[in-house]
């Protein structure tokens, strides 16, 4: 329970400009504490949020990472500790699974974003819109649709393309990737890496940190931990947080030995039981107890256990093909693809990516023979030993077995060797005893992981095999997949996983596919140039238009309609409440209600003073267009 200090230290500030140096301070938070009942979350929370920062915010799962940006954007109260935030600034903020409630609609967004830039911006700022909303997946025939009225996903989408076109000074953003497809997470990185204002994000997407992020914040153990500027930016957090538990490691050790070393002195002077030993003991003890309140640090952070295990290969088909694809077909209700050719020898690394239902589930599939291709051939090594994890294939455990007895059932190995391999999937000591029927489904896939581990196989073929692992989890199955000898064909969304793994990329999509022979970030590269010409296809109109009529007098007309329409729109909302309210006052009933009248009656007083000034703005609009014409 927190003292009434505590309570009376909780409180949202604000921070003017002119109280700042030339980088603005948006949000300063210190000391800041959150618990769940008895189980305290963080504690002691410090730090700031700048102006042109894009600050990627990382930890576990349960670390308080959501809980941090809801209090920083004011969503909820921290228990203890104080918030400053800039009066003159305005905040974007994207909760975790938002779906957008709001009554307005995209063409209201769009209207009145377009209202608050001058002429000369109009054309560019109205594009950008255009480009962003297509990218979404939004076309002109949803404009005038409520986003609450969207699907779940489109909901999510229309949540995000919310946030941007209320075009705040910077931004809060919790998991923004979620439910957006490559091309629009795409567009998303490269709108952030070009916009200048500020970004708080917390993303577990490490390869939209890398490109997005200019440094990491890392909640671990409760405590906050802010480190340097570089880029790429995750990949250089790693470096310097194992750096860091390093010296604390170090740091520690020091201390234990030196605390033991006065507790073994200690000790033989008190074995020596003459009165002159008793008082000295008695001083070092005091001496150590303050030394150990003043100085004891705090115990290093446990991190993944890097037990060495190996995903091995067979010997028999060393230096060697793996497969040949020759002319492969499939299709359902239309062709996945067709004439697919591929030659993959041992060693290498096959990433197969494209948008859901392009067919890459379906060619794994057919490598691994549970499916038959409509045509073509595929030719193994003949001393090749195939190894298939597909997305449920966590659902074909055998729950009333032990992890370790289910890593045991798919390899001749040992028990120590299973519960090795478990260990590197984050399931170590008692929990791999457990039945499988106690674990999650995260954890059933880290068992499944754990079986492939223990197979000798020369091909591997791993569909999703991220799917529901937290970071260090994946990690683990990345350094695992670097060092295996045999050859990988990989479906996946994780880019992280495929830039580290992948060195040629296989993409399907719309009956179409092709061969990049380099690295996932060649392809990314290629594929951004086709996402960017098929954007500007579908924009070209506009963009043609908008040229042509720059800085004339048909662009103003344009403008001025646009405005003088969204004023109709929003008279008319206020004029049909007006008329509600209206309605209400006939009621006798109401009366009996002196709070609703009075709150009525004051919010039609407002309604009143809103609909003259909007009409004022109107009649100001009409005129303009009028002396135009």
């Amino acid at each position: 329970m927190r003292s009434s200090a505590s309570r009376r230290a909780c409180f949202d500030g604000t921070i003017s400009r002119h109280e700042q140096g030339s980088t603005l301070e948006l949000i300063r938070f210190t000391d800041l504490e959150c618990h769940y009942g008895a189980r305290e979350i963080f504690n002691g929370l410090s730090g700031v949020f700048a102006s042109g920062e894009r600050i990627g915010l990382v930890g576990p799962n349960g670390a308080g990472k959501s809980s941090l940006l809801r209090m920083l954007a004011g969503v909820t109260t921290p228990f203890g500790g104080t918030i400053v935030r800039s009066r003159d600034a305005k905040l974007g903020y994207l909760a975790q699974n938002v779906a957008d409630e709001t009554q307005a609609t995209i063409q209201d967004l769009i209207d009145g974003a377009l209202a608050r830039v001058d002429h000369s911006e109009w054309g560019l700022r109205n594009k950008t819109l255009r480009i962003m909303l297509a990218t979404f997946g939004f076309s002109a025939d949803h404009f005038d649709r409520p986003l609450r009225t969207f699907s779940g996903g489109q909901r999510a989408k229309a949540a995000l393309a919310h946030v941007l076109i209320d075009d705040p000074d910077y931004f809060i953003f919790d998991e923004p990737t979620n439910h957006l497809d490559i091309a629009t997470v795409r567009w998303l990185e490269d709108f952030f890496r070009e916009d200048k204002r500020g970004f708080l994000i917390v993303s577990h997407d490490r390869y939209f940190l890398d490109r997005v992020a200019t440094r990491i914040w890392e909640i671990e153990a409760g405590k906050l931990h802010v480190y340097l500027p570089a880029q790429p930016a995750y990949a250089s957090y790693v470096e310097q947080r194992d750096e860091r538990h390093a010296i604390e490691r170090r740091e520690y050790a020091t201390y234990l030995a030196e605390r033991d070393k006065r507790r073994a002195t200690i000790a033989g002077l008190r074995a020596t039981h003459t009165s002159s030993d008793y008082a000295q003991v008695r001083s070092r003890e005091k001496k150590l107890a303050q030394l150990e309140a003043r100085t004891t640090p705090p115990p290093p952070v446990k991190g993944v256990a890097q037990i060495a295990v190996r995903l091995e290969a067979t010997r028999g088909a060393a230096n060697a093909f793996a497969f040949e694809i020759d002319g492969l077909a499939k299709a359902y209700a239309h062709a996945l693809f067709s004439g697919l050719e591929v030659s993959v020898q041992r060693g290498e690394r096959l990433a197969v990516v494209g948008p859901n239902g392009a067919g890459k589930s379906t060619f794994l599939k057919i490598l691994s023979g549970e499916l038959a291709p409509d045509s073509g051939t595929i030719r193994f090594n003949p001393a090749a030993k195939l190894a298939y994890f597909a997305q449920n294939s966590h659902e074909q455990l055998d729950v009333t077995r032990s992890a370790t007895q289910a890593v045991l059932a798919h390899a001749p190995i040992s028990v120590e060797a299973a519960k090795a391999m478990l260990g590197r999937m984050r399931i170590s000591g008692d929990d791999s005893d457990k039945p499988v029927s106690a674990f999650s489904g995260g954890e059933r896939r880290r068992i499944m992981l754990a079986c492939l581990m223990a197979k000798s196989a020369d091909i591997l073929l791993l569909d999703e095999p991220t799917n529901d692992l937290d970071i260090e989890s994946r990690e683990a199955l990345e350094d695992v997949l670097s060092d295996f000898e045999g050859a990988i064909v990989a479906v996946s969304h994780d880019r992280y996983l495929l830039a580290r793994v992948a060195d040629r990329v296989l993409w399907i999509e719309d009956g179409a596919w092709g061969i990049v022979d380099g690295n996932y970030d060649a392809y990314e590269t290629q594929q951004r140039k086709r996402e960017r010409e098929a954007i500007e296809r579908v924009v070209a109109p506009a963009k043609a238009k908008s040229k042509s009529s720059q800085s004339t007098p048909l662009k103003i007309r344009s403008q001025l309609e646009t405005h003088i329409a969204r004023a109709e729109r929003e008279i008319a909302k206020v004029d049909a409440r007006k008329r509600e309210i209206d309605e209400l006052f006939m009621e006798p009933e109401l009366y009996t209600d002196r709070a609703r009248v009075a709150a009525l009656t004051a919010e039609r007083d407002a309604l009143m003073h809103t609909s003259a000034a909007k009409t004022t703005e109107w009649e100001h609009l009409v005129h303009q267009l009028e002396a135009l014409q």
